[in-house]
C-alpha cells in the first residue's frame, strides 16, 4: 500500500512539473514587447511641428509655451498637458493637438479676437467679443477698434478673464450688433449713461443713438447715411451730430 501512495504522489508532482506556458499566450507577450519597442524607437521622434490658426500670435511665442521640441518622441508626448500650458495665453480661445505619424506634431490654435479698446487708468484693455481681457496697452497707435469709453471699472481682472461689467457687456453688444463696414467709421463708443449712448466718427460726428431700444434698427439705419455720405461725396465735416433716438427719420443737424 505504501508503493502504490507514492507512486501516485510521483505522477501528481511530474503532471505539475510538465505544465507549459499556451502558445497564443507567449505570441500576444512578445506582440507587446516589440509594439512597446517599437513605439519608443527613434521612428517617432519629431521632426516637424506645425503650428495653424494662429494671426496675432506668433507660431515662436505658440512653440515656447508648448515646451514641445523637435527630437522627442511623438507618441510618449502628452496632448493634454500641452494643451493646457498653450490655452493659459489670453489670446488662446481653444486649442487641438493632434499626431501626423511618424514624425509630425500639429498644434492648431484659435484665437480670442480683440473687439474693442476699454478705457482704463493705465492705458487701454483690449477686450474680446466675450469681455475677456486680452492686453494692456499704452497707445492706441495703429489698432482700428472702437474705443470703449464711459466704463466705471472698480475692479479689473488681470489678463485672461472676463471683465464683469453691465456697462462693459451693453458696449459690447452694440458692437456685435454694427455691421463691419459701421464698425470701420466708429472711433469711440460712450457708455457713461445708458439712455443717452454716445458714439464718434472718423470725421467727428457724434451719434445720439439714445437707449438699446431697437438699436439693430437704428445702427442700420446709421450704416445706410454714412454710406451715402460717402457716395455723393457730401462734406460731413460740417455735420454737428445724427440723431437716432426717436422713430421716424434720423435727425441731421449741420453745425
Amino acid at each position: 500500500m505504501k508503493v502504490a501512495k507514492m507512486d501516485s504522489y510521483r505522477k501528481v508532482r511530474k503532471s505539475k512539473n510538465n505544465y507549459k506556458i499556451p502558445i497564443p499566450f507567449i505570441y500576444i507577450f512578445l506582440v507587446a514587447v516589440g509594439m512597446y519597442f517599437f513605439l519608443h524607437s527613434p521612428f517617432f521622434t519629431i521632426e516637424n511641428i506645425n503650428v495653424t490658426g494662429n494671426h496675432l500670435l506668433d507660431t515662436e511665442k505658440i512653440l515656447i509655451l508648448s515646451q514641445v521640441n523637435t527630437g522627442q518622441n511623438l507618441i510618449k508626448i502628452d496632448k493634454k498637458e500641452i494643451i493646457k500650458r498653450i490655452s493659459v495665453h489670453p489670446f488662446v480661445e481653444n486649442v487641438e493637438i493632434k499626431r501626423a505619424l511618424p514624425d509630425t506634431l500639429k498644434i492648431h490654435v484659435l484665437e480670442r479676437k480683440p473687439v474693442g479698446l476699454l478705457v482704463c487708468t493705465d492705458g487701454f484693455i483690449q477686450v474680446s467679443k466675450d469681455g475677456v481681457f486680452l492686453a494692456l496697452i499704452h497707445d492706441i497707435g495703429e489698432y482700428t477698434l472702437p474705443v470703449i469709453s464711459g466704463v466705471d471699472l472698480e475692479q479689473l481682472p488681470g489678463p485672461g478673464q472676463v471683465i464683469k461689467n453691465d456697462e462693459l457687456s451693453l458696449a459690447l453688444g452694440i458692437i456685435a450688433e454694427s455691421p463691419q463696414e459701421l464698425l470701420n467709421d466708429i472711433v469711440e463708443l460712450n457708455i457713461e449713461n445708458k439712455g443717452h449712448i454716445l458714439a464718434y466718427t472718423l470725421d467727428g460726428i457724434e451719434i445720439r443713438l439714445g437707449s438699446l431700444e431697437n438699436i439693430s434698427e437704428k445702427l442700420d439705419d446709421l450704416k445706410h447715411i454714412l454710406e451715402d455720405f460717402n457716395k455723393i461725396g457730401f462734406d460731413d465735416s460740417n455735420i454737428e451730430y445724427i440723431d437716432l433716438r426717436f422713430s421716424g427719420p434720423p435727425v441731421i443737424k449741420r453745425k
